[in-house]
């Protein structure tokens, strides 16, 4: 930790990494937050969290809106109360989870949450450089170029860059996006029935509803892995209230309005089939056909790159913070040794499981093994660890023959590695919900156990939610027996988790923590 004041300096490159944050760093205010989580959800991702809901999965206008807003407020309420970590602790989200798991247990959810950080950075750098495609005619490689150094930019400089650039976009992803409101709401059919023919139309109107509510809440939990990410400058003494309401407004917001938009975009855009199309042809089909002037689509669009920018920059920050995480306190290289093989394992097992080609599978399997042992082993700065991730997304953004068909791939395993977040989120809570009121020191963090009971209430938690899977790549017996109950995985986890954690969390971990 540096002795140089950092406090609001925005344009210095942050000091910090993972360290404790003292107090003579600590400035901020909560209701900086809701413009951050306000423009952190204004995207385009957002959106096609409501498309996928009616296009993929048939379901009604009015049934996926109202699944939608339910997994939403239970998501984000979860987020909320996270986010009260970062004042209380001083610390990144994944650095607080190794009260409940440990300091070696701690290791697991954070690699997945460097990989799902580094994959989504991925995904979503390929849609924002489509869009800017679109808008300049630039070359897809020079549009995917700009996005990419402007993301790893804005994670270099760190923490007060990223909020103050939140805060400023705010405002024009809040015009933008409504301007395509308006055009979306007063095309929609509120009245369309459960689609039949849509490619995963198999559990029926209330399968749909649930699966819109996994939708909404699956996508809320994968922010709440980095809640106090953010939060982790504010005074020790800021009014844990207000970091919930402000928190819980700035996602959910943005992200009912948004959804429920591309939900109804679906209805809007009659005739033409919207279950692959990449956000910025389904954009582009809608602003056609009513026939929008070229300056509206040019706004819709650029609102488009600027959330790009805005979700990209917290995805690229912490999956680096969840990187330097990734750590053990010896120099021994058999702890990340394990830890790779551990994950090359689970990868080989999902893609034999999605009936991908064996050396599909074992590729990329050896792949993520490598960079989840070097993470493991490798200690580096905040900063270099951004570029370090940033180079990675880079090369998965730009791989493949087609980027339309590379981004498919990558959601869908994307999509079928999220179900860790849901029972990860009820250990965390569950143990805070013991630790109440009573101070945790900062060398804690660093030391106790190496495993502890979280790490075996999210294990358990999170086999329990395999047979209820509902993805493209998988189906588990569960739901396919009884589709109509859609994907109930996301809380069979959470409750399964939960519920271990109380009955076997020792009764001592209620108690003060001495300074």
């Amino acid at each position: 930790m540096t002795d140089h004041v950092y406090r609001d300096q925005v344009l210095e490159v942050e000091p910090t990494g993972i360290e404790y944050i003292p107090p003579e760093q600590r400035h901020g205010n909560p209701r900086q937050l809701f413009g951050l989580w306000f423009s952190a959800n204004a995207e385009i991702a957002t959106w096609m969290v409501g498309v996928f809901a009616v296009a993929l999965y048939g379901t009604s206008l009015t049934g996926a809106a109202l699944g939608l807003v339910v997994g939403n407020l239970v998501g984000f309420a979860l987020l909320g109360v996270l986010g009260t970590f970062g004042p209380r602790y001083g610390v990144p989200q994944m650095v607080a989870s190794r009260l409940a798991f440990g300091r070696y247990g701690n290791a697991l959810p954070a690699a997945l949450s460097f990989l799902a950080g580094v994959g989504w950075f991925a995904i979503n750098s390929v849609f924002g450089a489509y869009a800017l495609q679109t808008i300049t005619n630039l070359p897809y490689g020079f549009a995917l170029a700009i996005m990419l150094l402007l993301q790893i930019l804005l994670a270099v400089y760190g923490y007060n860059m990223i909020h103050w650039f939140e805060r400023v976009s705010s405002v024009l992803l809040g015009g933008g996006f409504a301007l395509l409101g308006v055009i979306t709401f007063a095309r929609a059919n509120w009245h369309a029935a459960f689609n039949t023919h849509a490619p995963f139309a198999a559990g029926g109107e209330m399968g749909g509803v649930i699966l819109a509510t996994a939708l909404g809440f699956s996508y809320a939990t994968g922010w709440v892995p980095c809640a106090s990410d953010y939060s982790r400058y504010l005074p020790a003494n800021a009014d844990p209230r207000r970091i919930w309401w402000y928190s819980f407004l700035g996602t959910v917001i943005p992200c009912i309005v948004l959804e429920v938009m591309g939900a109804a975009t679906v209805t809007a855009v009659r005739g033409i089939n919207l279950s692959n199309a990449t956000p910025t042809d389904a954009i582009h089909n809608l602003l056609q056909s009513v026939g929008a002037p070229s300056f509206v689509a040019t706004i819709v669009l650029l609102s488009v790159v600027l959330g790009t920018l805005t979700a990209n920059c917290m995805n690229l920050y912490s999956g680096a913070m969840a990187a330097l995480v990734v750590k053990f306190p010896t120099q021994s290289l058999r702890a990340p040794i394990a830890t790779g093989i551990i994950f090359a394992a689970l990868t080989a097992l999902l893609f034999r499981v999605a009936h991908l080609p064996a050396t599909v599978a074992l590729g990329v399997a050896l792949a993520v093994g490598v960079v989840v042992g070097i993470v493991a082993h490798v200690r580096i700065a905040r900063w270099r660890a951004a570029i370090v991730v940033g180079v990675l997304g880079a090369l998965i953004a730009s791989g493949g023959g087609h980027p339309k068909q590379t981004a498919n791939l990558y959601t869908d395993f994307l999509l079928l590695l999220s179900y860790w977040a849901s029972p990860w989120a009820a250990v965390v809570f569950i143990d805070w919900l013991h630790r109440r009121g009573h101070t945790v020191p900062p060398q804690e963090l660093e030391g106790g156990p190496r495993f502890r009971t979280g790490l075996y209430a999210w294990i358990i938690g999170l086999a329990a939610s395999i047979p209820f899977w509902d993805q493209a790549w998988y189906t588990g017996p569960f739901a396919a027996a009884y589709p109509q109950f859609g994907d109930l995985s996301y809380y069979v986890g959470f409750i399964v988790a939960a519920i271990i954690m109380i009955v076997t969390t020792p009764k001592h971990a209620a108690s003060p923590a001495r300074t």
